[in-house]
């Protein structure tokens, strides 16, 4: 094996104990005090590869006195990729890898007699490991990364949230297992005609600065924040100096028409700002730098992992892909959520502002809330005068295409006498994924309700509602700011944890 590059240097590395080392999913956290002092973190302490061809700063930096906290997350290496394989020096100075200097480690802590913390990735491409650990030679705290391709899950999606097809394909009929192979083979000859079309369209559009887009393939129309950010514009007369656009399509799993497959690119070619609530393949191909990119995210908090947040189990996006890391600002609730959702989208912390959620204003507006009890009333006229109770679980599988959830595990009869017993109605609402019918038997339609037999929104039906079961949905955030109960009912916790 050569010898590391010893790099010349113009500066003095600081002097650094070693006082922790702990993984968070993807991201691992360094906890480091100064020797002889206190030191500013940002002033330049990053990870160089041995070779000096690649710096990554940290994902976050902050100091406290003498002590300094580093967080790297190692799936957001340069280029926004995984570390590549090899050695990485935690090192201090500025500019390229060439003229910065390796940290020695006086007290090695949690590292010391040669202990390492050690966290692997099952990816597409192999299993993916890395160690923290004390080089004992050069005093010096390094990650060792590697990458085993005999080892891994199988290729992965570049999707949301989602593998292309179950891997565990052993008994499938051989006409499902033709129209799978046909669909990998289609798959990137569809993402080639687009990305060509959308080439046509940067040469032959004219952009004037003043275009926004807004866009959704998981509703026929306006709707949720992108509705509210819409009309909010309306209101404050910016549709007079900007040129607003739509498109739409109902569903994720629904195919665009052939007409909106020409105008999608034509659209997305001639925007300044494109504005998204939920995840959108045909966004992800859009490279122009100075567009600007703006998800809304139609869910609320950060409730469970999604994105890359999901590395290294089934399903999870590519994290060599391009999903979601184009955003060039994304709206959350609040300052907690910042890392939380820029490890989700890989993307830098900076790009995510807290502004809050359009979309839960309305349950601070008692106008408002009278007014949308009332429409819940009308749609449910069973549940005028007595106890409501909303069960609203989240789908099971992979994705809109695989989204299914166990109905079995809804005990209709109980729920109808419990309802019965405490002069309620029951409304069963399903994640809008889940498209298997939900069949009530006809003697309990008394008091258990279809919640989609209308429309209304779900954040509306809220004000109507005294008790929530659900599981692990991100409507618990809504509904907490109501401050009613909720009941739980996670019969599968360790397999959705899995």
């Amino acid at each position: 094996m050569p010898e590391p590059h010893a790099s010349p240097v113009a500066a003095t590395a600081p002097i650094l104990d070693a006082l922790e080392v702990a993984w968070t999913r993807i991201q691992v956290t360094i906890r480091l005090r100064s020797v002889g002092g206190s030191i500013d973190a940002a002033a330049g302490l990053s990870l160089v590869r041995d070779d000096a061809a690649a710096v990554m700063a940290p994902t976050h930096a902050e100091t406290d006195g003498d002590r300094i906290t580093l967080r790297f997350n190692v799936m957001q290496g340069p280029r926004r990729v995984p570390l590549d394989p090899g050695r990485w020096r935690l090192a201090a100075g500025e500019g390229d890898g060439a003229h910065r200097t390796p940290v020695t480690i006086a007290d090695p802590g949690p590292l010391a007699s040669g202990a390492a913390v050690t966290a692997e990735f099952a990816l597409g491409r192999g299993l993916y490991g890395v160690v923290v650990t004390i080089d004992p030679i050069r005093r010096n705290l390094v990650l060792v990364v590697s990458l085993d391709p005999d080892r891994g899950i199988g290729s992965v999606a570049d999707a949301p949230d989602g593998a292309e097809a179950d891997p565990n394909t052993e008994g499938e009929p051989r006409d499902a297992m033709r129209r799978r192979r046909l669909r990998r083979i289609i798959r990137p000859l569809r993402g080639a005609s687009f990305s060509l079309v959308l080439r046509i369209a940067r040469l032959a559009a004219r952009r004037n600065g003043r275009r926004i887009l807004f866009t959704s393939d998981s509703r026929s129309e306006l709707g949720g924040n992108l509705k509210l950010v819409h009309d909010r514009m309306l209101e404050r007369g910016l549709d007079r100096d900007h040129e607003v656009l739509t498109l739409f399509k109902p569903g994720i799993a629904t195919s665009r028409s052939l007409a909106d497959r020409f105008r999608m690119p034509w659209l997305l070619a001639r925007a300044d700002t494109i504005v998204i609530d939920d995840f959108q393949p045909a966004i992800y191909r859009v490279t122009l730098s100075d567009v600007r990119i703006v998800q809304l995210w139609h869910a609320v908090g950060a409730f469970k992992t999604v994105g890359y947040s999901r590395v290294g189990k089934l399903g999870a996006p590519d994290p060599y892909g391009r999903v979601h890391k184009n955003y060039t600002h994304v709206t959350v609730s609040s300052e907690a959520d910042v890392p939380v959702y820029a490890e989700a989208f890989g993307i830098p912390e900076d790009r995510v502002v807290a502004t809050g959620i359009p979309r839960t204003d309305r349950f601070f507006d008692p106008a408002y809330g009278d007014r949308a009890r009332e429409l819940a009333r009308e749609a449910f006229p069973e549940a005028r005068g007595r106890t409501v109770i909303l069960v609203a679980p989240t789908f099971r599988g992979i994705g809109a295409k695989t989204a299914t959830y166990d109905m079995d595990r809804l005990d209709f009869p109980a729920l109808h006498a419990v309802c019965l017993e405490r002069d309620a109605v029951c409304i069963v609402r399903m994640h809008p994924f889940v498209r298997a019918p939900l069949r009530i038997p006809p003697p309990l339609t008394d008091r258990i309700l279809d919640g989609q037999r209308t429309s209304i929104d779900v954040n509306d039906l809220l004000f109507a509602v005294d008790l929530l079961v659900t599981d692990y949905s991100s409507i618990v955030y809504e509904f907490s700011t109501l401050d009613r109960p909720m009941l739980f009912y996670a019969y599968d916790l360790d397999d959705y944890v899995a």
